[in-house]
């Protein structure tokens, strides 16, 4: 579509119009030249081909790249390292520093071997035999009630157990 001069001349005296707006609203902002800011620096692709040529140059050698690749290497084993220090710091000095003269209590149960062998051995009773020795009325073992227990347990499932309770 082609603008006639006329629609030209409208258009352009809208744009001086907004230029005209511009400079009363903000006059510094008016002033600053319309020029591109950036630019190549002088002589910049006269000696380009020569500085290309220095960086591969250095990156044939390998120098350089042995010496990052043990840096790179490093980096990780090193942080890892250095978190597990972190880690075991943060734990043992607020221990130490809370209760230093406590040790850690075994607070385990001793047993005689004694209670051990009588519970293996009533754990390796038959129930016939269980019943037998229950009924002898001049027995010489005297069963406790954590005797029986055990028995049971050992020797019963629990639906079992539930089962006899509730007939």
């Amino acid at each position: 579509m082609k603008l006639n001069l006329w629609q030209m001349k409208k258009s352009n005296d809208k744009i001086t119009k907004l230029m005209n707006e511009l400079e009363k609203i903000a006059p510094e902002l008016s002033k600053i030249k319309k020029e591109n800011p950036f630019r190549v620096p002088d002589n910049y692709f006269d000696d380009f081909s020569a500085r290309l040529q220095m960086r591969l140059d250095a990156e044939k050698t390998g120098i350089s790249k042995n010496q990052n690749k043990i840096i790179q290497f490093l980096k990780p084993a090193l942080g890892l390292a250095a978190g597990f220090a972190l880690i075991v710091m943060l734990a043992y000095w607020p221990l130490k520093t809370f209760t230093p003269n406590q040790l850690a209590n075994n607070i385990g149960t001793e047993t005689d071997i004694s209670e051990m062998l009588y519970a293996t051995m009533v754990e390796g009773i038959d129930v016939n035999s269980f019943y037998a020795l229950l009924e002898e009325p001049n027995g010489s073992v005297q069963f406790s009630d954590d005797d029986l227990a055990i028995f049971v347990n050992t020797n019963s499932s629990e639906y079992e157990i539930y089962s006899e309770t509730n007939n």
